[in-house]
């Protein structure tokens, strides 16, 4: 099965939870992570603790004009309507006049997704990709592909650098054992079962130098794997796929996670200092690629 990709993470603002049922069905479906939030003052609350992708706001259940005006820097904003009798043409006209970068009246929760996924897209054509990371004291540089500890440089190799870069694109989420297969050696590769395993415990040894019993790269047991972040320790039975933006050019992944305690109804959400990608659950079965596709280990 294909393992999708994190396409970015949705900041819902509605009171209807109809609403937030069928969308939060819908995205995460399509590969969306999604945080929520019943009114303005709790969504601009998680825009000062969050990087959400793009804002979803209920036209009839909250407004966004205290956002444009307390939030310096808003993502992408789509108004939509789910009540028949509450919106027309002339009420997208006004939104979009007012700052909203799309509108919709009385459209499904497919049709919502699809303009989701159009928005960021255009969205990643007119900003350029991060190529660094930083975090815990690690740093990857996807240009150079250089790892350091500190202000120390750690030579991995180029399998283990694609087993990082799918990790920390996928900021406080864990990723299947599939999804980093097919990230590092590509999709129907046939490996032997413990490889992967061999290798995070080789990336564990160099970014742990001083071998504390704080391990960066954290296992989810029956999950996968994800880097230690600050937020306690969650279920794994309470995961939610929680997906990010894709970057040009690099395949990255989809991942999950939930957090629970906030002011905000959380559908689903994580705190991370990274800003990235990830990829769905699944079993490690591979099945040889045809003779031209594929690397060796």
């Amino acid at each position: 099965m294909r393992a999708k990709i994190f396409r970015g993470t949705v900041l819902l603002i509605s009171g209807d939870t109809h609403l937030q049922t069928s969308l939060q069905r819908a995205l995460l479906q399509g590969g969306y992570g999604i945080r929520g939030a019943r009114n303005q003052e709790e969504a601009l609350q998680e825009l000062q603790a969050t990087t959400p992708a793009i804002l979803v706001v209920d036209r009839r259940e909250s407004g966004f004009s205290r956002l444009r005006l307390e939030s310096p820097k808003l993502p992408p904003l789509v108004t939509i309507t789910y009540h028949p009798d509450s919106c027309d043409e002339q009420h997208c006209t006004m939104d979009l006049e007012d700052g909203a970068t799309n509108a919709v009246c009385n459209a499904g929760p497919s049709v919502i997704v699809a303009l989701v996924g159009a928005v960021l897209r255009r969205q990643r054509w007119e900003r350029p990709a991060p190529t660094q990371f930083v975090s815990n004291g690690v740093t990857v540089n996807l240009d150079k592909c250089e790892v350091t500890v500190g202000s120390q440089a750690v030579s991995v190799s180029r399998t283990e650098f694609r087993i990082l870069q799918s990790l920390v694109a996928a900021p406080g989420h864990y990723l299947s054992r599939k999804a980093l297969l097919d990230q590092a050696w590509g999709e129907g590769f046939a490996i032997f079962p413990h490889t992967l395993d061999v290798h995070i415990s080789s990336l564990r040894r160099k970014l742990n130098p001083a071998r504390t019993n704080q391990e960066f790269i954290m296992t989810v047991k029956g999950l996968g794997f994800k880097l230690r972040s600050t937020m306690p320790a969650q279920d794994p039975a309470s995961l939610h796929y929680y997906p990010l933006p894709s970057v040009p050019g690099r395949r990255l992944p989809l991942a999950a996670t939930s957090k629970a305690g906030r002011s905000a109804t959380l559908l689903s959400s994580s705190d991370s200092r990274w800003q990235h990608q990830t990829a769905e659950s699944g079993t490690a079965r591979h099945q040889p690629k045809t003779a031209a596709a594929g690397q060796g280990l």
